[in-house]
């Protein structure tokens, strides 16, 4: 059997939101390089090439279903997994906070 542990606390949480932001920073990064290729040239002037180029960017920088469209969205849910796992850190810490007090104990009258 392992002797790995599960550590919750307040830092765990951070470490978590932190990851979250690094990766949707990684999602951007991609986007924004998606959109700095430019239109695509290299598929000739005959009309199938043409459209292979047109259904090429439509994929990559399109409406739903395209590249930048689903890392976008990749990136989305990042900020917001980020957002909760702060969240978490600081219910943690009220908490545990609460059940420190609550086992002190009170003082005679």
């Amino acid at each position: 059997m392992s002797d790995e542990r599960v550590v919750v606390d307040a830092q765990a949480a951070e470490d978590c939101a932190r990851a979250c932001e690094t990766f949707a920073s990684s999602m951007r990064d991609i986007v924004n390089t998606v959109g700095d290729v430019g239109h695509y040239r290299g598929f000739g002037t005959l009309p199938s090439g043409v459209a292979l180029a047109a259904k090429y960017a439509e994929s990559t920088r399109g409406g739903p279903g395209s590249l930048t469209f689903t890392l976008d969205r990749h990136a989305e849910v990042a900020m917001k997994l980020a957002d909760t796992f702060r969240r978490m850190g600081e219910q943690y810490v009220t908490t545990d906070d609460a059940v420190a007090a609550s086992l002190r104990p009170t003082e005679p009258r």
